[in-house]
Parts: structure tokens; C-alpha cells; sequence
């Protein structure tokens, strides 16, 4: 099958569109997202599957929404030899109409219902459904590995290159076989029928027979279990008895220690409160030796800082009489300074006015040649706007005039050239069409001894009145080149109209001219950006004369600007005309100063200003010493005076201090004199002295006798006890429950089940053993022949493996390798000694083998009735730069052996594909 054209109307967001695809070769179809590229698969699957009376869901969603249009698709291909033209329009004015042509050139045409069937007939028959499946890759879809072992085209072309039949006489022994053997298991190899239900009974009977010999040997076991646990209860039982004799002396013995430590705690009780009196009284030891201690450091400290106190109060007294001395100083200083100032203000402002006169000057002159700057870029503006000629219009010109030459040069040699001579005095008169005299007009006679030459791609009429007429008429090619000549004069014509221009020399000329004015004007912006690059000199005169004060007088005259050359072209306009000055410049004529000062007058001012501000800097110098005379003195009376406020503050702390401390003291001898503090300390130090001596006879006595490891023994044993008791409890209990087991089994009659058991089972065993033998019988064949069959699979597989290999090889390097699984599918892959599960892989290595996996396909059933074209819709998306490169190569050589169509809105990814063809799809 080969497509050749699809047209789209109506269909999704396709309004109509109409696409030709190459016979042979690939084709990648580019459009951007929403464009339509992916319709154009799915029209050509809803053409073949679908009646035009069909109400499916997939019909109704590609009619474009809020359109009451119908959706209409017309296929040409070439199917089993035939030609088809295939048009089909669903839900509104359907039709279905089907143009065969026969490789006779019989032609057959079908409409309606019959144009369907017979259409999905051929299609049916010539196109293996399998195959196009693993050949179409829609969206999405790249990275689906195909399984084509169903694929009838790709089978017959496998046994073709294997050599291995796929039929025989061996079938229906196979087939016997393979019923015989699934009578008695599963494809899987599970037991089934009458042989899975026999091993199922043999499994209940050995279940049976295990279970009342099981029972028969817990009987034993409860026996054995019953014996040994009477024996561990005696045993147990004795122990715990002598146990609870020694619990019993432990309790006697811990009655007789208690009352030597009740004695011992009382005393220890004692030597505490011992201890805590002892501790009370050093710390008011202590405590009156650090009140009497204090009393005797405050009281010096009062006494020197009162001292201390007495000078700084001295020293800051001398300090406020240093200062007010240095303010009165300071205050001459400042009159001197303010004096000297007024007289520098003075004469600064007469410099000030001495240098504004100086600046206006200067800048009267400036203006001037700003005046005649700005003239100069007005005219050269004025030129520039008024030529219409660029470097594009004049190579535009040159281009126009090199196709007039060469069409009037074709007409020439194309047409005939005929010479009209007058020989004698009768009048020969010139008409027609289509002539040509060169450079001059036709002339509509000739005159006396005169040469007519004219070129005639029309007619030519050559008459003598009333004696002869002449017609010359050209060849059917002279009129193409009299419309060549005649476009190319129009162009050329339309060209120096929009140049307003008579030649192309004088577009030369005007061009040349732009470029003096543009030169010219650049120069003149640059002078004017420099001249006012400190402000407008206008606005600066007009403030400097107000400031000045000027009265009315002798009036400046407004400068003339410069006379600019003038450069002219013959049959131009010259290049710089008189350019009238700006309405808005600055005017003079109201302007009225005085004459220029004299330059002396400003020298003996800036003098005296230079003596004014020495004076006034040697004021400064005085005033910063007075100053700093006046701080210094300031800051030493302040910090004399604030050393003298601190000297009182701590001397009054101390006074503070003082008091308090002795009114402390005071306090503690009204509760206990100094001389009584040591003695009671030294009474209580004898007292715990006692107290302890008498403690350590006590635990003396403890330690003899044991006490304190009484009543841990005693809680050891009690612990033993009870878990002794424990144990006898679970004992008595397990030996109860072990008996009544007995008892009961002696009534169930277990010996005489256990007999039962095993005979049943030994004649189920014999049953299923005679099926067994079958069904292993059975098994063994299907294994053999299965294994000869997969020997002939593996041979069967090998021309796809070969050609998957040798195209993955061109990508991937001589280290590729692949192996298929039973549905011809890639299972595995092999790369620089690396074996990886298909699943392994990378996503960008799945896609590349699904390709490579089709193209193989694709090759093999290249040729012949089931070939179909290869469809890939947005593949490559997860290949790096270079296997698009490998890949694109591979791609373009697929196209030397089918049809290979690819859509994508990334063309990028395909620049790699050699002679390709590129169809680019508009929104």
C-alpha cells in the first residue's frame, strides 16, 4: 500500500487542506501544535472504518465546534495494484464515492453503502491489520516496543529468508498431541482434569492418614508429657517447702534488728539538728566580724573623700574665673572677625560685577557663532529632506536598469530586425504593433534617402500607397520578450518617479549630495552640541544684563551669520541655500550695555580681595585660637567642676554607708553581745562531737548484727516464693489437662481410624500412580515436540534479529545486539558487553529501539502485497544531538525502501534525515 494524497475539509480545525506525499522516500510533514498533523492519520483510519451514516462519538468529534459543516476526506493510494480515489462525507449531505482503477486500466466506480463495503474489502484484503498497527506510531506512542508475531506480511517474509516452514505434516500430530496432553495439564504445566482430581484425593488421603497417625503419636507424646510433668511437680513441690522455711528465719531475724535501728535512726536524727545549731552559730560568728570590719572601712573612707571633696570644690572655682576671663578675649576676637568680613563681602562683590561684564563679552561672541552654526544646520536639514534617493533606491535604480539592457538585448536577438530603405520619391509609410526603433520613436514614414531600423515583436506594415504593402509579423516568443522589455522600462520608470529623478546618473548625483549635507550637518551639530554645552549663552546674557542693571544705551548689533559655499549640480538644486534665521533666536536689538570695562580695573579689585581675605583669614586664625582658648578653659571648669559634684556625691555615700553599717552592728549586739558569739560556737561544736561518738557506737553495733541486709534478703525470698508457686500452679494445671486428654482419646477409638486411614490411601495411591504414568507419558511428547518447535522458532526468528541488529549497529556501533522474545518482540539488548532487560533501559533508548524495530519490520516487507508505509507522529522526543544525528540517517535510508512519513512540530529533530521532503503545514 502507498498513500499519495489526503484532503481534509472540515475536519477538527482543518478547514481545507489538500497534502501530497511521495510514492517512495521520507516525508516529514511540519506544522506547528493544533495544526492538523495528527488528523491526518486519523482521517485516513475513520475513511476505511467508518460508513458516512455513522453516528459513533469519533465521527461527531471531528466536526469542528459551533460549525454546522460536515466533515469530508478524500484518499488516494495505490492498494494491491490498484488505484483508489476514496472521498467520504459524514453528518450532513453525506456520500461515499470509490474510483478503482485495475492494473488493466479498467476502471470501476462505486457510491453509497457499495462504495464502503468494497472499499473496506479491498482494504481488508490487501492490508494486514497487524502489520499497520506495528507500522503506524500515533502520539504517544514511540515508546511501545511493536509485537508482530501475528503479522502475516512479516511471517512469509521471515520463512522466506529462514527457510523454516510454518505448516506441514507434522500438524496434526502435533495437534493430537497437544490435546492428549492437556487432558491431564494446563498450558501452564498444571495437573487438570480426572489427573489433578486424582492427585487432589491422594492429598486428602495422606492428610487423613497423616492426621490419625499424627493423633495417634499425640497420645504417646501426652503419655511421655504426663509422666515428666508428675515428676518436675515433686521435685518443685520439696523446694518450694525448704524455701518457705528459710522465708520463715529471715522474718524472726528482721524482728530483732528492727529495734537496733530505730535506735540508730533516732541518733542520726539528733546529729543533724547538732550539726544545723553548729552551723547557725559560726555563720553569726561570721557575720559579726564582717559588720565590724565594715564600720571600721567606711569610717576611713569618709574621712578621705570629705578631703577629697574640700579641693575639687577649690579647684573648680579657680577653673569658672579661667573661663570667663578666655570668654571676654573671645569676644574682641569675633568684633575683629566680623569687621574684616563686611570688608571682603564688599569687594567680592565688586569683582563679582567686574567678572559678569567679562562673561557677558565672552558670551556675545559665542552667541554669534551659534547663530551661524544653527543656520547651517537648517539648510543642510532642509537638503536631506528634500532628497528622496537612498543607497537601496539607487542600487533598486541600477538593478532596473541592468534587466532593461538585458531584456531589450533578448528582444534583439529574439525578434527580427528589419531595415526600411526609400529609394525613390513615392512616400512609404510605417504602422503596426510591437515595434522597437531603439532609443528614438517610430517614425510613421520614411524620409527620402532616409533608413528606417525598427526590431518588431508585433506586426509591421510596410505600404506604398496605392502600389504595395508589406507585413512583417514576429514569432510567438516576441511577445514574452516585448512584455519583458515592457515591465522592465516600468519598473525602471515607476523607480526614478518615486526617486523624482530623470536618470539614473542624476540619482547618483542626488545620493552624493545627501552625503555632503549629512557630513555637513553632523559637523555643524557637533559645533552646536559644544557651544551650548554648558546651557544656552542667550539665556545667560539675558540674566547677566539684568543682574548688571544696565540702562539704556548704546544698542549691540545681532552678528550676521557666515555665508555658506554653494555647492551646486548641473540641473539641481544647490546644495545650501540662503537659510532664513530661527523666528525664536535670541534678540539683540532691545539689548543696551555699556562699553567694555577696562581689563586693568578687574586686576586691581581681584588685589585688593586677595588683601581683603588675607586680612579677614588672619581674623579667622585669631578667632579659632580665642576659641579654642575659650573651649580648653570650658572643659577644664567643667570637668573641675564635675570631679568636685562627684567628690561630694561619694563622699555623702560613704556618710551613708557609714551609718548603716553601725546601725547593723548596733542591731546584732542588742540580740548577742560580741564576747558570747565565740562561746556558743564553741558549745555547739562539743555537742555534735558527743552526739557523733554515740552514733558511731550504734552502727557499730548495726553492722555486727547484720541489720541492713535483713530486709533485703527477706524481699529476695519472698520473689522466690512466689515464683516458685508459680511454677508448681502451671505444673498442676498441664499435668490436669494432659490426663483429661488421655482419658478422652481412649473413648475416640484413634488406633482403629489410624488402621482405616492407611488402607484408603494405598488404593487411591495405586489409582493415581496408572493415571500418573499417562499423563508423565503425555507431558514428555508435548516437552519434545515443544522443544523442536522452539529450535525451528529460534531459526524462524533469525532474519528479524539479523536486521534489527545490522540497522542498530549503524546507530549504536558493532557491539549492538538484540534478542526476541516468542512474539518476535525485542526482550533484551545487548550494548559494549551490557545485557539490559528492555524495561531497563532509558526512555531515549526504548523509543530509538521501537524505531529501529519497525524500520526492520518495514525492510523486510518492504516489497510485495503487504507492505505499508511507516507512520511516526511526534517521535524522537527523548534524543539527545547526537542519535538524532545516527537516527536521522537511518530514517533517510529507510525511504530508499519505502514510504516512511513522519509528523512532528520540531523539525529540528529530523535535519539529520538525508533527502528528505519537507511539507510545511500552515495554520
Amino acid at each position: 500500500m502507498r498513500l499519495h494524497r489526503l484532503t481534509l475539509r472540515n475536519f477538527r480545525g482543518v478547514k481545507d487542506r489538500t497534502v501530497d506525499l511521495p510514492g517512495i522516500g521520507t516525508t516529514v510533514i511540519v506544522g506547528d501544535n493544533e495544526v492538523g498533523k495528527s488528523s491526518l492519520v486519523e482521517a485516513f483510519a475513520l475513511v476505511f472504518d467508518f460508513p458516512d451514516d455513522s453516528k459513533s462519538t469519533r465521527i461527531r468529534d471531528i466536526q469542528p465546534v459551533g460549525q454546522d459543516v460536515a466533515p469530508e476526506v478524500t484518499v488516494e493510494l495505490t492498494l494491491g495494484g490498484r488505484e483508489l480515489t476514496y472521498t467520504k462525507r459524514w453528518l450532513k449531505n453525506r456520500s461515499t464515492e470509490l474510483s478503482v482503477v485495475d492494473p488493466d486500466g479498467r476502471r470501476q466506480t462505486f457510491t453509497g453503502r457499495e462504495a464502503h463495503n468494497e472499499a473496506e474489502r479491498l482494504f481488508a484484503e490487501n492490508v494486514d491489520p497487524v502489520l499497520w498497527q506495528t507500522l503506524m506510531v500515533g502520539q504517544g506512542q514511540s515508546l511501545v516496543l511493536p509485537t508482530p508475531a501475528d503479522a502475516e506480511p512479516l511471517i512469509t517474509a521471515v520463512t522466506a529468508e529462514s527457510g523454516t516452514p510454518v505448516d506441514g505434516a507434522s500438524m496434526p500430530l502435533v495437534t493430537a498431541v497437544e490435546h492428549e496432553y492437556l487432558r491431564y495439564w494446563t498450558r501452564g504445566g498444571r495437573p487438570t482434569g480426572d489427573f489433578a482430581k486424582s492427585a487432589q484425593h491422594v492429598a486428602a488421603a495422606e492428610l487423613a492418614a497423616e492426621q490419625a497417625l499424627k493423633a495417634m503419636d499425640e497420645v504417646l507424646a501426652d503419655i511421655r508429657r504426663a509422666e515428666r510433668l508428675a515428676l518436675d511437680l515433686a521435685d518443685l513441690s520439696g523446694r518450694l517447702d525448704t524455701h518457705l522455711v528459710s522465708v520463715e528465719e529471715l522474718r524472726e531475724k528482721k524482728k530483732a534488728t528492727d529495734e537496733i535501728l530505730l535506735r540508730r535512726d533516732s541518733i542520726r536524727s539528733r546529729a543533724e539538728t547538732a550539726r544545723a545549731r553548729l552551723e547557725n552559730h559560726t555563720r553569726t560568728r561570721l557575720e559579726r566580724e564582717r559588720l565590724l570590719a565594715d564600720v571600721e572601712r567606711f569610717t576611713k573612707a569618709d574621712e578621705e573623700l570629705a578631703e577629697r571633696w574640700k579641693h575639687a570644690d577649690q579647684t573648680a572655682r579657680k577653673a569658672a574665673e579661667t573661663v570667663h576671663a578666655a570668654e571676654a578675649a573671645l569676644a574682641e576676637v569675633v568684633e575683629l572677625k566680623d569687621e574684616r568680613r563686611g570688608e571682603v563681602q564688599d569687594v567680592e562683590r565688586l569683582v563679582s560685577s567686574l567678572m559678569d561684564r567679562a562673561e557677558l563679552d565672552r558670551l556675545l561672541g559665542q552667541q554669534a557663532e551659534l547663530v551661524d552654526v544653527r543656520a547651517r544646520i537648517a539648510a543642510a536639514g532642509a537638503v536631506l529632506d528634500a532628497i528622496l534617493v537612498d543607497d537601496a533606491l539607487v542600487t533598486a535604480l541600477e538593478d532596473a536598469r541592468a534587466k532593461v539592457v538585458e531584456a531589450r538585448a533578448a528582444l534583439a536577438a529574439g525578434v527580427p530586425e528589419v531595415s526600411v530603405r526609400r529609394l525613390g520619391g513615392e512616400a512609404v509609410e510605417l504602422s503596426g504593433t510591437g515595434l522597437d526603433a531603439g532609443a528614438g520613436k517610430v517614425p510613421s514614414s520614411v524620409a527620402e534617402d532616409g533608413v528606417v531600423e525598427l526590431l518588431v515583436s508585433g506586426e509591421l506594415v510596410v505600404g506604398v500607397p496605392g502600389a504595395v504593402e508589406v507585413r512583417v509579423r514576429a514569432g510567438g516568443e516576441a511577445a514574452t520578450l516585448r512584455a519583458a522589455v515592457d515591465e522592465a522600462v516600468r519598473r525602471e520608470k515607476d523607480l526614478l518617479k518615486k526617486a523624482r529623478v530623470k536618470d539614473l546618473p542624476a540619482a547618483r548625483e542626488l545620493l552624493r549630495k545627501g552625503d555632503l549635507a549629512s557630513a555637513e550637518l553632523q559637523e555643524a551639530r557637533r559645533t552646536e552640541r559644544s557651544l551650548t554645552s554648558g546651557g544656552d549663552p542667550a539665556e545667560r546674557i539675558a540674566l547677566l544684563t539684568s543682574r548688571l542693571g544696565f540702562v539704556e544705551g548704546e544698542s549691540v548689533e545681532e552678528p550676521a551669520p557666515k555665508q555658506v559655499a554653494d555647492v551646486s549640480v548641473p540641473g539641481q538644486m544647490s546644495l545650501f541655500e540662503q537659510f532664513e534665521p530661527d523666528e525664536n533666536a535670541f534678540d539683540f536689538e532691545d539689548l543696551e550695555i555699556p562699553e567694555p570695562m577696562d581689563v586693568g580695573e578687574l586686576a586691581v579689585a581681584q588685589r585688593r580681595l586677595e588683601n581683603a581675605r588675607s586680612g579677614l583669614a588672619e581674623a579667622e586664625s585669631l578667632l579659632a585660637d580665642a576659641e579654642y582658648a575659650a573651649a580648653q578653659a570650658r572643659k577644664a571648669a567643667d570637668e573641675d567642676r564635675s570631679e568636685a559634684q562627684q567628690a561630694r556625691a561619694r563622699a555623702e555615700l560613704a556618710g551613708e554607708r557609714l551609718a548603716a553599717a553601725i546601725e547593723s552592728l548596733e542591731a546584732a549586739r542588742s540580740l548577742l553581745a560580741d564576747d558570747d558569739v565565740e562561746g556558743a560556737e564553741v558549745e555547739a561544736t562539743g555537742e555534735v562531737e558527743a552526739v557523733l561518738e554515740e552514733l558511731t557506737a550504734v552502727q557499730e553495733q548495726v553492722d555486727a548484727a547484720g541489720a541492713d541486709r535483713v530486709a533485703g534478703e527477706l524481699a529476695d525470698a519472698l520473689a522466690v516464693a512466689t515464683r516458685l508457686q508459680g511454677e508448681r500452679d502451671v505444673l498442676r494445671d498441664s499435668l490436669r489437662t494432659t490426663e483429661g486428654r488421655l482419658e478422652q482419646s481412649g473413648r475416640d477409638g484413634l488406633a482403629t481410624r489410624r488402621d482405616t486411614a492407611e488402607l484408603d490411601l494405598a488404593a487411591i495411591r495405586s489409582e493415581h500412580e496408572s493415571l500418573k504414568r499417562r499423563a508423565d507419558a503425555a507431558h514428555r511428547v508435548y516437552e519434545t515436540l515443544g522443544r523442536h518447535r522452539a529450535e525451528a522458532q529460534t531459526k524462524y526468528s533469525e532474519p528479524l534479529q539479523t536486521r534489527i541488529e545490522a540497522l542498530g549497529r549503524s546507530v549504536y556501533g558493532p557491539s549492538f545486539r538484540v534478542w526476541l522474545d516468542d512474539d518476535l518482540a525485542v526482550a533484551e539488548r545487548e550494548l559494549d558487553g551490557a545485557r539490559l532487560r528492555v524495561e531497563a533501559l532509558s526512555t531515549g533508548a526504548q523509543e530509538q529501539l521501537a524505531i529501529i524495530t519497525r524500520l526492520a519490520i518495514s525492510h523486510l516487507v518492504s516489497t510485495g502485497e503487504g507492505s505499508v508505509p511507516i507512520i511516526f507522529d511526534d517521535a524522537l522526543g527523548w534524543s539527545d544531538k547526537a542519535r538524532l544525528r545516527d537516527m536521522g540517517a537511518l530514517l533517510g535510508r529507510a525511504g530508499d525502501h519505502g514510504q516512511v512519513i513522519i509528523l512532528t512540530c520540531m523539525p529540528d529533530r529530523y535535519e539529520y534525515v538525508p533527502r528528505a521532503t519537507y511539507i510545511k503545514l500552515e495554520s
